[in-house]
């Protein structure tokens, strides 16, 4: 007599394979999970800390061919760090926008989707309390959001 094998086990592996797989394509697909919120708020909390290095890596291909890594460190270093003569600074991100087309400079390129919010610096400086405004841009490049700033003009 034949013995019959229980489906149950196979069954019970199959959905636990089914729910990881999407567990797994999801990860995948987020982009790496960061939103445009959280790498403008990454971006500031190295310059804040003054790793300049690490707020270099998270720039757009663009902005790295505007600023070469050492010399970026080294002029943010000297203005911030030695003529401002602060340590740190605050920081206020306000909200997020869609921009549809957003131009980098006037040589180009061109994006057609770029978040954008208003970052407030605040800095208690050698020259009293001072805020510095700019808008930050962010763009994907190889499905990850990047720094981007404004040179059109």
């Amino acid at each position: 007599m034949r013995r019959r094998k229980n489906p149950v086990p196979l069954l019970l592996i199959g959905v636990i394979g089914g729910i990881l797989l999407f567990l797994f394509v999801s990860v995948l697909g987020s982009g790496g999970g960061e939103s445009p919120e959280q790498v403008i708020e990454e971006f500031y909390k190295y310059e804040q800390n003054g790793d300049f290095g690490n707020s270099w890596e998270m720039f757009h291909s663009e902005m790295k061919k505007k600023f070469g890594k050492s010399s970026y460190i080294q002029t943010k270093n000297h203005v911030f760090l030695g003529h401002m003569g602060v340590d740190t600074f605050e920081v206020e991100v306000g909200e997020i926008e869609e921009i549809k087309n957003f131009e980098f400079s006037k040589d180009g390129p061109a994006f057609k989707e770029v978040r954008s919010a208003q970052v407030n610096l605040l800095f208690n400086s050698q020259f009293g309390k001072m805020t510095i405004s700019q808008v930050c841009y962010v763009a994907q490049e190889k499905g990850e959001w990047k720094i981007l700033w404004n040179y059109d003009f």
